[in-house]
């Protein structure tokens, strides 16, 4: 640390040092030398000014000719003809200046440099040159800003390429609508522009300070006469009342001094002295120069500071016809001679700039889209108290007695027993006496099994004993409500929990289905998969905001998943290919193979998007890229936006990739859905996006081993032989598990035994009914979350082709009309007002543009409308649609 400290000192000596040689140098090329190379900078400086003049005030005239030139990255070919009076190169810095940056604004900067010129070639020292700078920037930013809010607000037309305010002032504007709406942006920059003069402008300072206490002064004045005429001032007819006890006061007015540099004000009177009459100081009037108003003194007008001593400006009296004054008042300010000695200075200093932040702006809270959304109660669950059934005591003494007898017969010696009672299987700890091997009680499980009566008894190695899991006479059934009303889920901080069911160890089972990241779910037919499934789901429900999650779900049995249906305008991400909201309501639940095809390979495309927006940041997950999103330092403007979490729901995975004695495309499709769902599972966890696959063949043709190493939590059923535990879970176990929901949970380090939670059909369709029927999302929301367009098999053939005028929307007309109405044409604007779908709408808009009402798409901004009035367009619109 010294060493590192030593070098930042030694590189700041070193700094100090070439700042002062250079100083020294410039000092030592004399007098002369350095008013010539002044004067040559100025006189550069100058024919950069006229250039820049010439070359901006032809743009305004030519842009349209000379911007035609361009090619599509921007470049001008070699050897074009502008007719531009700068020429390319005048075209070039005039298009950079005024379309790129600040539009009209850009003569504010041209000012600017005519002023440096001024300040080098005249040495005109009272032009304050930091105070032009900072006005100059300052008022060309305003400017360009109020000049594209309003082109914004009342034309569309973009004047010399970027508008009149540029594209600074474009980009300002259309960030601020965003975040305040179209009229707080206007109220903003008044206030702006006041303030802005405020600074600049003495005259309208002095205004804006006594604005508004006029009434009040003309009460006082009017007190004050009364008391004057009272006290032998002068009454209202304007004759003077002696008195010769009232003394004047005049104090300087200090109102037209607010500005960015501290101003000096003569606060004191001379008083009169010997030699100079009384009559001299009568009225506000300086002796010295006789200039009235002193109140309005400046340091403009003691421009001697930044003079040599021997020169005086041309405005000031030389000092031989400055009257004299007695030489024992003390010394004198420069430039004023013999004034009294009493007279004193009063500085008076602004605020200056102040960089503490006084207020944070608030985080972006995503779900303000969706405000009003209430999530599902728990009372739509049930209890389920029917099913709960207690183990009795006896049934404990009886199983503890008769594993004691079991393992003394085959002479195992054991110090204690206990019994932890879960809903479906009780685990008995037994402590082995010292010199006991844990594999000889291992060897003893089917004779332990037959003792008891069980079909399924498994032994378990603990930390500090031996574990016998051995079912209860009578099982209970674990209710979903109970789960989810458990503190484990309700103050969890994981970012996707789930609530899967009780262990053994009479514990909520929890876990993050966004650090397991992938979850592989395998099991004998009507073990309770689908059940596990839907609890999984239930809890993501319960847990997460639509804002914060969305859902994808392919269910090739078709029967799984329909009631999620109801979800599709609150959870649901699908495709945007559906023509109208009935079909994409019928396709919100992939059923077919293709389908999953394609929506796994647009899966992919929303996961590459996703990364190559985080690594535009320092973010390399989703949940820091959201909180840096949250926190605005992420600009919508380039395409940061929120991403939520997406979950993957497949049921059934075998028959998705079942490819034996299928057709070529067929297999084909099966290939692109294992390459998909691998890519997914290999690179989905930073992006936010996480798999869950289920399916009743666990065989090794279906659970590979790519499956195995990216889906490292796996949860399992009831299988029928021990290959398939081993295929699962890598040893056996699960074969001795006795269904209805009993399974075990492996995430890698040690196998957990948990009795998964009971939902019912009638439980999902109250809280798919109850989501689906609020309407709290704001209209412009109020559609799924779509997802990106996969690319076809065929080259991406699709949506290239020509638009069919013969079959034109029912709402073709009604939309053309309110595009004209409006003369602003987009997607998004026909979603919001007519109600169409996102598929319905972008192919209404290609009709319209086929028609010639609307321009090709520009980016993000909206179409330009070809149209100008409804009369025009009858005639549009008699030639596609006659009557």
């Amino acid at each position: 640390m010294p060493k590192k400290e030593n070098k930042k000192e030694s590189k700041k000596a070193s700094a100090a040092s070439v700042g002062m040689r250079g100083k020294k140098i410039w000092m030592n090329l004399g007098e002369e030398t350095r008013t010539r190379i002044r004067k040559i900078t100025g006189l550069v400086v100058g024919a950069f000014t006229i250039f820049t003049l010439i070359s901006v005030i032809s743009y305004l005239f030519t842009w349209e000719a000379d911007s035609s030139l361009l090619s599509a990255d921007g470049l001008l070919p070699k050897g074009a003809k502008v007719e531009n009076w700068g020429g390319s190169i005048g075209f070039r810095w005039s298009r950079f200046l005024v379309c790129r940056c600040f539009g009209l604004g850009s003569f504010a900067l041209i000012f600017l440099l005519w002023t440096v010129f001024v300040r080098l070639f005249f040495k005109n020292r009272p032009v304050r040159f930091l105070r032009a700078v900072v006005l100059t920037l300052t008022g060309a930013c305003l400017s360009s800003v109020i000049l594209s809010y309003v082109c914004s607000r009342f034309c569309d037309d973009l004047f010399f390429g970027g508008g009149l305010g540029g594209d600074c002032g474009a980009e300002v504007v259309s960030l601020s609508v965003a975040l305040m709406g179209p009229v707080m942006p206007g109220v903003l920059l008044v206030v702006l522009l006041m303030v802005w003069l405020v600074f600049a402008s003495a005259r309208f300072s002095r205004w804006f300070s006594e604005l508004g206490d006029s009434y009040g002064r003309r009460n006082e004045d009017s007190v004050e006469s009364d008391q004057s005429i009272a006290d032998g001032g002068s009454s209202a007819d304007g004759s003077v009342v002696p008195d010769s006890g009232a003394e004047e006061t005049r104090n300087l007015d200090s109102e037209g001094f607010q500005g960015l540099d501290s101003e000096i004000l003569l606060n004191s009177e001379p008083e009169p002295g010997p030699g100079v009459p009384e009559e001299s100081y009568e009225g506000d009037v300086l002796p010295q120069t006789g200039q009235a108003d002193a109140g309005n003194v400046t340091e403009d007008d003691f421009p001697g500071d930044d003079l040599p001593e021997n020169e005086l400006p041309e405005n000031e009296l030389p000092a031989d016809d400055l009257p004299e004054l007695p030489e024992d008042r003390g010394s004198q300010p420069s430039g004023v001679r013999n004034l009294p000695a009493d007279s004193s200075l009063e500085i008076i200093k602004g605020d200056g700039f102040s960089t503490d932040v006084k207020k944070e702006l608030p985080r972006i809270d995503v779900r303000d889209e969706l405000s009003k959304y209430v999530f599902p109660p728990l009372d739509l669950l049930k209890d389920y108290s029917s099913g709960r059934h207690e183990v009795s005591p006896e049934e404990l003494e009886r199983n503890n007695a008769k594993i004691r007898v079991t393992l003394q017969n085959y002479k195992i010696q054991i110090d204690k027993v206990s019994a932890c009672v879960g809903p479906t299987v009780t685990l008995y700890r037994v402590v082995p006496a010292p010199g006991v091997r844990i594999s000889t009680i291992k060897s003893r499980e089917e004779d332990i099994a037959v003792a008891l009566g069980v079909k399924g008894v498994r032994v378990v190695t603990l930390a500090d004993s031996v574990g016998i899991e051995v079912p209860n006479d009578r099982s209970s059934i674990v209710p979903l409500k109970s789960m989810l009303n458990d503190d484990a889920f309700r103050n969890t901080k994981y970012e996707l929990p789930i609530a899967i069911g009780y262990t053994i160890t009479q514990k909520v089972k929890t876990f993050d289905l966004a650090d397991a990241p992938h979850l592989l779910v395998a099991g004998a037919t009507k073990q309770g998969k689908s059940v596990g499934l839907n609890v999984i789901i239930a809890s993501l429900l319960y847990a997460r905001h639509p804002s914060e999650l969305k859902l994808v779900f392919i269910d090739p049995k078709m029967v799984e998943f329909n009631a999620y249906a109801k979800l599709l305008k609150h959870y649901l991400a699908v495709l945007p290919t559906a023509s109208s909201e009935k079909d994409e309501m019928a396709s919100a639940i992939v059923k077919q193979a293709k389908q999953a095809e394609q929506i796994l390979r647009s899966l992919c495309i929303e996961m590459d998007d996703r990364y190559e927006l985080m690594s535009r940041t320092s973010a390399n997950n989703v949940k820091l890229y959201n909180e840096k999103y949250k926190s605005r330092f992420l600009n919508p403007n380039e395409g940061h936006r929120f991403l939520p979490y997406i979950v993957v729901v497949i049921d059934e995975f075998s028959d998705l990739i079942m490819s034996q004695g299928a057709a070529p495309e067929a297999k084909a499709t099966a290939r692109s859905i294992s390459t998909s769902i691998i890519r997914l599972a290999q690179k989905g966890r930073a992006a936010g996006i996480h798999v869950i696959i289920a399916t009743q063949r666990p065989s090794v043709d279906v659970i590979t081993g790519s499956i195995k190493t990216n889906f490292p939590t796996r949860i399992a059923f009831r299988t029928i032989a021990s290959v398939d535990s081993k295929t699962i879970l890598d040893s056996p176990g699960a074969e001795k598990l006795i269904g209805r929901g009993d399974m075990l949970y492996y995430a890698g380090v040690e196998m957990e035994r948990v009795q998964c939670a009971l939902i019912e059909m009638d439980e999902i369709c109250r809280i798919t009914d109850f989501i689906g029927s609020q309407t709290g999302y704001k209209q412009c929301y109020n559609t799924p979350y779509y997802l990106p367009s996969p690319d076809s098999a065929e080259g991406g053939e699709e949506g290239q082709g020509m638009v069919d005028m013969s079959n034109l929307d029912e709402s073709f007309r009604t939309a053309a009309e309110m595009v004209v109405i409006d003369q602003k044409g987009s997607t998004s604007t026909l979603q919001r007002k007519l109600g169409m779908g996102f598929a319905r709408a972008g192919r209404v808009m290609d009709q319209l543009e086929a028609a010639g009402i609307v321009g090709p798409q520009e980016g993000s901004k909206p179409r330009q409308v070809l149209v100008k009035d409804l009369e025009e367009l009858r005639g549009i619109l008699d030639a596609f649609m006659p009557q």
